[in-house]
């Protein structure tokens, strides 16, 4: 009996010995994950935009630009929400206006009227036609020439406004930018009806003043709207190789001659052309 106790006793210390769970397997550490880093080059600097702003910075007076390749969408700007006089750059919204609000509704002949008005003030920028037109709005449609800037979104723009020559001694102003805009809406025919943009992209390609913005395109088709004040001088336009159609918005006020401020403006012109168009 004894034996027969004892015998249990060592199976019973056997099977315990048995029971016991292996030691855990020491973990590998993993190292943590390698962060993944951005391999693409950074944008090589242009020099032909460093020359560009070189200009504006040395231009004796106050100069600003801006400039669009509507193909790419890429653009150059400098002092481009700076205020400047419109001086007849403020023909083209008050083309729009008329062609907005009140060419819809007039009669045959007002249409026929309008159409020459516009006319002469892009081609020949007839002042006389300028005020006929703002006389015609401040008739039919007061509030036609705001209701353009708020369509656009143009908030620093006034045209013919009191307010804006308490403020810049100039009854009409702008900004590069922002009659970036207005030329582009005319261009891309997003504004007006599309067969009166059409009428007035061509007088545009027509205008008899082609010193500035055309004067270094050869071979291309530009259009462009020049303003001419005593002391300010400016152009937008859009420039066509048939390849790239670049739009360029440049304006100047200075005390030197309008020689200096033209040549300025056609040299700058060109810059901002060969920055932006593709090679």
């Amino acid at each position: 009996m004894r034996k027969a106790i004892l015998l249990l006793v060592m199976i019973l210390l056997l099977t315990g010995c048995g029971t016991n769970k292996p030691a855990p397997k020491n973990k590998v550490d993993q190292a943590p994950p390698v962060e993944q880093q951005n391999t693409q080059p950074a944008p090589a600097p242009n020099p032909l935009i460093d020359e560009l702003s070189a200009s504006v910075k040395q231009f004796d007076g106050k100069a600003g630009i801006y400039a669009k390749n509507l193909q790419t969408g890429q653009s150059v700007s400098f002092h481009a929400d700076q205020v400047f006089p419109t001086a007849s750059t403020h023909k083209l919204v008050v083309a729009l206006a008329v062609y907005k609000y009140l060419y819809a509704e007039a009669s045959q002949e007002k249409k026929k009227q309008y159409d020459q008005h516009i006319k002469d003030m892009l081609v020949v920028s007839d002042n006389p036609a300028f005020y006929t037109l703002l006389k015609e709005i401040e008739a039919e449609q007061p509030a036609a020439l705001t209701q353009v800037l708020t369509d656009l979104g143009l908030v620093q723009t006034r045209i013919h406004s009191k307010e804006a020559y308490q403020q810049y001694g100039y009854h009409s102003v702008t900004t590069p930018q922002e009659m970036a805009v207005v030329f582009e809406s005319i261009y891309r025919e997003n504004y007006v009806a599309k067969e009166l943009s059409a009428i007035l992209k061509d007088e545009l390609a027509h205008t008899i003043y082609r010193d500035e913005i055309p004067r270094f395109m050869n071979h291309s088709k530009v259009m462009n709207k020049v303003g001419a004040l005593p002391g300010v001088l400016c152009d937008v336009g859009l420039v066509d190789d048939g390849q790239d159609q670049i739009l360029i918005s440049a304006y100047t006020t200075s005390d030197r001659s309008e020689e200096y401020a033209s040549d300025f403006l056609a040299n700058l012109s060109e810059q901002a052309y060969n920055a932006l168009r593709t090679k």
